[in-house]
C-alpha cells in the first residue's frame, strides 16, 4: 500500500496493485510495455477536499494525470487546488548535466542509460510529471516483489515515467525518490533537441535494485 500527502495536512493513500493473472516478464516489446518487465496498475485513494485532513476518500486508478482528471470531473475545482501546490523549479535543459536537484550523493543513480530502445518523450511533460510526484509528501510507496515489476506513475502527451523493482521482495520508496529518479535522467545527458522540440529518454538504475524509466508511450 502506498500512502501520500499533497499538503502537510492532507493524506493520500496510494496502492500499487498487481493483477494475479498477469503474464510473466517477456523479452519482447509490447505496446505500453517494457521489455522484460511486468506492468501493474497504480490506484490512488484521494481526498475529496485536499485541504481537509478529515475529508472523505475515494479511489481512482491510472497515472497521476489520469487520477487528477478523474477527481476534477467528479469534484470541479479539485485540480485547481492541486495545481496551487505544484513546485515551480526551472526545467533542466539539454546543456544541464548537473545533479544539483536530484538528492544526496547516496541517492545518485549508479548508472544512467540514455540509449534505451524506445521513442523519446517530451521533456516538458516529463518535467510536469516530476513536479507532480515531488509534491506528494509521502509515507513509503511500495512496489511488489520483482525482479521486473513496474508501475506507470505518470503519462501525458505520449511521455511516461515508470518505476520498477528488481528486488525479490517488496520495495519501499518515496514519491520524491521516484520524481528525483526521473529528474536524474533529465540531468544525465539524455535530453536531445532544443527549445520546444526537446526530447528525452533513459533509465536510471539505483544501488538498491530499483530503477526509473523515462520514455515515449501511448497515454
Amino acid at each position: 500500500m502506498w500512502s501520500s500527502t499533497i499538503f502537510a495536512a492532507t493524506t493520500l493513500a496510494t496502492f500499487l496493485k498487481g493483477v494475479s493473472s498477469a503474464p510473466p516478464p517477456s523479452t519482447d516489446e509490447a505496446p505500453n510495455g517494457i521489455a522484460g518487465y511486468n506492468i501493474v496498475d497504480v490506484s490512488w485513494d484521494l481526498p475529496i477536499k485536499l485541504d481537509d485532513p478529515t475529508s472523505e476518500i475515494v479511489t481512482v486508478t491510472g497515472t497521476i494525470e489520469e487520477a487528477i482528471a478523474q477527481m476534477e470531473a467528479a469534484y470541479p475545482g479539485w485540480n485547481e487546488t492541486f495545481q496551487a501546490g505544484i513546485p515551480t523549479d526551472p526545467m533542466p535543459t539539454g546543456d544541464d548535466t548537473s545533479f544539483v536537484s536530484v538528492g544526496t550523493a547516496d541517492e545518485q543513480p549508479e548508472s544512467i542509460n540514455c540509449k534505451v530502445d524506445y521513442d523519446g518523450a517530451r521533456t516538458s511533460k516529463i518535467w510536469d510529471g516530476i513536479c507532480y510526484l515531488r509534491r506528494l509528501n509521502t509515507d513509503p510507496p511500495k512496489n511488489g516483489p520483482g525482479p521486473g515489476n513496474c508501475g506507470r506513475v505518470s503519462c501525458s502527451w505520449k511521455s511516461a515515467i515508470y518505476w520498477c523493482n528488481d528486488n525479490l521482495e517488496e520495495k519501499e520508496l518515496t514519491w520524491k525518490q521516484i520524481g528525483d529518479g526521473a529528474n536524474s535522467v533529465l540531468h544525465g545527458g539524455c535530453i536531445t533537441g532544443r527549445s520546444t522540440y526537446q526530447r528525452v529518454k533513459g533509465q536510471a538504475f539505483f544501488k538498491d535494485n530499483w530503477n526509473v524509466l523515462v520514455r515515449g508511450d501511448d497515454c
